[in-house]
């Protein structure tokens, strides 16, 4: 929370909104949480793919892995 940016939001936007994104800052890893695994629950609950973690991290981290194996010669295992 310290170094995600919301202070100097704070600082710079127009004072009633800069009120509410500071009193929102105490709730902030909550909404983080229910972000990254109480959204995509609901979202499988309603038959949908919302997967946030495996869209924004896993692809990525699965190229690289790749990418490490093939490199390393333990990609033809």
């Amino acid at each position: 929370p310290p170094l995600d940016g919301g202070r100097i939001a704070v600082g710079l936007l127009p004072r009633p909104l800069a009120w509410r994104l500071a009193r929102l800052e105490r709730f902030g890893l909550l909404i983080v949480i229910a972000l990254l695994f109480l959204v995509p629950w609901i979202a499988r609950k309603f038959g949908q793919d919302f997967d946030i973690v495996a869209t924004v991290i896993g692809k990525p981290v699965m190229i690289i892995l790749d990418l490490v194996t093939t490199l390393t010669g333990l990609g033809n295992l």
